[in-house]
């Protein structure tokens, strides 16, 4: 895979997100050009198509692997489907920006990673908090020592969208009556880890978390009704993150703060 003067971008989930972030982001970059969206829509694929000028609409993803004029591979589709469309993605040869999570499993996490190391492709998960301004200022006083060494890092996240149980839930995916599945960790934790790996330079050492489903039944969007959904709408994982999505307040906020041996930032 060759790049030509501009980076070739294939688009796999041109869904609201999609609408909202990446589609307008590629299309500004004057480095970039979409040359190819999918969909499982035809029709929503058409459209986006239409309106940023991507000459390939496909409901099959692979129709955009197999070409020789995309470089870069965008996966904005549900979560359960990252995992393969990011494998294949890679073996295909293709950078990758994904969406998180890459996968539900550290372990298929790791082997994509591997793989594309052995490969020599650069990969990405849509990590945006890093680039606020508030964080980026906050990076920069670590780096010139105004801290001095980081001893304590929490991270609270509050979202109050879903505190109601008539918010329709967009995933049918998430129902269930079983064992509690990742919803809130994944979604809204993940960027503050992200966050922490980035402030202290340092991996983890241990974990220990509590996961709690504040609201058993949840309207479901696909079938208007409520039904059990046993997610983790609220969490604390302790040592390393607090991250809590069941809250009072009316908006969502992100507050990091940071504790070292010269200082300490709010």
């Amino acid at each position: 895979m060759t790049a030509g003067p501009r980076l070739g971008i294939g688009i796999v989930g041109a869904g609201r997100w999609a609408g909202l972030a990446h589609l307008p982001g590629w299309a500004r970059d004057e480095r970039c050009r979409i040359v190819g969206i999918c969909d499982r829509e035809p029709e929503r694929a058409a459209a986006a198509a239409d309106q940023y000028g991507a000459a390939v609409v496909t409901g099959d993803y692979r129709v955009l692997l197999d070409r020789e004029d995309i470089d870069v591979i965008d996966v904005v589709t549900r979560d359960s489907e990252h995992y393969l469309v990011n494998l294949a993605a890679v073996e295909a040869g293709k950078h990758v920006l994904s969406e998180k999570p890459v996968a539900h499993h550290h372990h298929d996490v790791r082997r994509i990673a591997e793989l594309a190391r052995a490969k020599g492709l650069k990969t990405k998960v849509g990590f945006t908090f890093r680039y606020s301004p508030a964080v980026r200022y906050l990076k920069d006083m670590l780096t010139r020592g105004e801290l001095g060494t980081p001893y304590i890092y929490n991270a609270y996240e509050q979202n109050s969208q879903w505190l109601s149980p008539r918010s329709p839930l967009r995933s049918q995916e998430r129902v269930n009556s079983g064992r509690i599945q990742v919803a809130s960790l994944e979604g809204y934790g993940a960027p503050v880890i992200d966050i922490g790996h980035w402030f202290m330079e340092s991996d983890l050492t241990a974990v220990v978390g509590v996961l709690r489903n504040f609201v058993p039944e949840r309207l479901i969007a696909a079938t208007g009704a409520m039904a059990r959904t046993n997610i983790d709408d609220g969490l604390r994982v302790q040592e390393v993150i607090n991250a809590v999505e069941i809250s009072h307040h009316e908006r969502r906020w992100v507050s990091l703060p940071l504790d070292g041996e010269g200082g300490a930032a709010r």
